[in-house]
């Protein structure tokens, strides 16, 4: 497969990806009486993705630079992709029961080993990002928002 032909398989199921997930929220339910509602981050990431994988999508259709058809190998980036579709579904069943703060954290510190090269790996600094990030995030939604996320069985 050349990076030409795997771009474009790229940007035709981000496409598709981020079409469905316009769709799909409109089914969202408003839970908590707001301005923003439930559909809004979902609908918001689903045009973002449509955007960018239409751009890269055009910009790889107009490329005429013999690179672009050179054949690719299979390389550590594609186990890390794999690793990310992986750990992407372990998020999704650990979400609701584990709850928000530590299932973010698991998956950030883990997505950033797994994406990191052995010579930038900072365990320590991997670990403070991954629980600093989900607990400001949680507090955004709780306080500014006022729409909490899921506490799971820990109680946070």
């Amino acid at each position: 497969m050349t990076n030409k032909v795997r771009d474009i398989i790229c940007s035709v199921i981000m496409l598709v990806f981020g079409a469905g997930m316009i769709v799909l929220a409109r089914d969202i339910p408003h839970k908590i009486a707001s301005d923003v509602g439930s559909a809004y981050v979902p609908t918001f990431l689903g045009i973002c993705i449509l955007v960018v994988a239409g751009a890269k999508l055009i910009l790889t259709l107009l490329n005429k630079k013999p690179s672009a058809n050179q054949k690719i190998a299979f390389t550590q980036d594609a186990l890390g992709g794999f690793g990310t579709i992986g750990l992407m579904v372990v998020y999704m069943l650990i979400f609701e029961p584990v709850g928000f703060i530590v299932s973010s954290a698991l998956y950030l510190f883990v997505q950033m080993i797994l994406l990191s090269e052995k010579k930038n790996r900072n365990p320590i600094l991997f670990a403070v990002i991954a629980v600093a990030l989900p607990v400001a995030v949680d507090a955004l939604f709780v306080y500014a928002i006022h729409m909490p996320l899921p506490v799971g069985i820990l109680g946070f």
